[in-house]
């Protein structure tokens, strides 16, 4: 068995350090436990083991500490090249868009979301950073459409660090929470990525 000692790292270190375990192992096959320290750790390297058809064991050791097994079979893995590409990808890395008056801004980001669920084909991925994860939060005024676009299929996905830094993530209203790994990973597949 591989063992990770990922106590004490911030995400997304022990996704990528169980990753790597994986790609290291995957000729031969075998298990992978990785110790983390955080359930936000805990539900990341679940995402990666779910999205590679693995299937993974976790324990709670105590208060703090989890253990995460992961079953890793012979040469079964998906290489990132083999991983299907996303079509649209897009990236709110805050709440306005443009440059100029901040309350316009708002509108016109607004209505931007909107004219996205009118489209026919809906955006493959939302992403959102730094100040845009206000745009997930409760109170936002794009929840409406941004539930709409969930509806068609769309996915969403908040930064975690992002939530934790601007105190918001009690309040996070849609989607899922990840990491700046995750968001690299989806970004690099995306056929087209549209920064705001």
């Amino acid at each position: 068995m591989n063992k990770i000692n990922a106590l004490g790292k911030p995400c997304p270190i022990p996704v990528i350090e169980a990753k790597k375990a994986i790609r290291e192992i995957q000729a031969e096959g075998g298990i992978i436990e990785i110790r983390v320290d955080n359930e936000v750790a805990v539900k990341n390297i679940e995402k990666l083991v779910h999205g590679l058809n693995l299937t993974a064991e976790i324990k709670q050791l105590n208060e703090v500490e989890w253990a995460v097994q992961i079953a890793v079979p012979k040469k079964l893995i998906q290489t990132d090249s083999e991983q299907p590409d996303h079509e649209l990808v897009i990236a709110f890395g805050k709440k306005t868009m443009g440059e100029g008056d901040p309350d316009l801004g708002e509108i016109l980001l607004k209505n931007f979301i909107y004219s996205l669920t009118e489209l026919e084909t809906p955006p493959e991925h939302l992403l959102f950073f730094n100040s845009g994860a206000y745009l997930t939060n409760k109170g936002s005024n794009a929840l409406k459409d941004l539930h709409r676009l969930e509806e068609k299929g769309t996915q969403i996905s908040t930064c975690g660090a992002c939530l934790d830094f601007y105190q918001i993530k009690e309040s996070l209203a849609i989607g899922e929470i990840t990491n700046m790994y995750g968001i690299t990973e989806v970004m690099a597949q995306a056929n087209k990525v549209i920064n705001f």
